[in-house]
């Protein structure tokens, strides 16, 4: 948190740099289209500790920014897609290691964002007076998003929504499976440069807010391994406790059952993180030719 608010600091003390040249001259409105790929990276029960280098995935997204106001201001909507993995026995706590879970996720979302720069810019520097290449940003907004979280069992991969592994929708648990498309409040950070008068490239880190703790299928409690052989098959039962001491095939007791399999207080999260290159679209107005 300490370096996330000095490089708001750094940020915010730019604002003055571009007063100067700020109203001079006629914004011309545009459009910026372009996309970037990068990994994708998640933090939840299967990530406690924000393990980066073993809970990574690719990404990618598309997008189409609006510049209609003046330099500081755009609205952008884009379109992303990524996959990451997560597993318990990449942690350093012998519990989780026990625990044993793993997850694959795919995760697809649709976004709006208002995005504000700390400098006036434009890629090109085509109107006048505006003579910054470079700038950093912040963006916020509003998006919808598709999961599916996948767990592999001898050698094929199960939809874990699906074999509803802590008793969701199961005639004696009677939870409510957690909906595939959900909201989220994306924000982040990123710094653009422009390359010509119609190229512009950049670095961009956005998380995602979210207000779903089943993204790594991980929340709650184990239930019962009968209850999910009898309405689910004997598939979710093996995927719901994958922990080394797990006995529910044997005729004895079932260790885990009613013990704590998640984290119920926290939520889930993911980020992404790539490279954007973005190519300008002016409106098609007349402007003078630059001589």
């Amino acid at each position: 948190m300490n370096i996330i608010r000095g490089i708001l600091i750094f940020l915010f003390a730019l604002l003055p740099l571009g007063q100067n040249v700020f109203g001079q001259s006629k914004f011309y409105k545009h459009t910026e289209v372009g996309g970037s790929i990068g990994i994708i990276h998640y933090a939840g029960d299967l990530n406690q500790r924000f393990n980066i280098p073993n809970n990574l995935g690719f990404g990618a997204t598309l997008s189409a920014q609006r510049n209609s106001i003046n330099t500081r201001w755009g609205w952008r909507n884009s379109i992303s897609a990524g996959r990451f993995r997560a597993a318990d026995k990449y942690s350093k706590d012998a519990y989780l290691q026990s625990r044993n879970l793993s997850v694959r996720t795919f995760v697809a979302e649709v976004s709006s964002q208002i995005v504000f720069n700390f400098l006036p810019y434009e890629i090109g520097g085509i109107t006048p007076g505006f003579e910054f290449p470079f700038t950093p940003y912040l963006f916020a907004g509003g998006a919808f998003y598709y999961f599916v979280p996948k767990a592999e069992l001898n050698g094929t991969y199960y939809n874990l929504r699906q074999m509803d592994t802590e008793g969701q929708g199961t005639s004696v648990y009677q939870k409510k499976r957690a909906a595939a498309v959900q909201f989220s409040i994306p924000f982040g950070i990123g710094i653009k440069a422009s390359l010509n008068k119609k190229v512009g490239i950049g670095v961009e880190w956005g998380l995602r807010k979210l207000y779903t703790d089943y993204l790594d299928d991980v929340s709650k409690t184990y239930v019962h391994p009968m209850v999910l052989i009898n309405e689910r098959g004997l598939e979710a039962a093996q995927l719901s406790d994958r922990s080394l001491n797990n006995h529910y095939i044997e005729d004895m007791p079932y260790a885990n059952l009613n013990r704590q399999r998640g984290n119920t207080r926290t939520k889930d999260w993911y980020s992404f993180a790539g490279i954007t290159l973005v190519w300008r679209i002016d409106d098609n107005r007349g402007r003078c030719p630059s001589y």
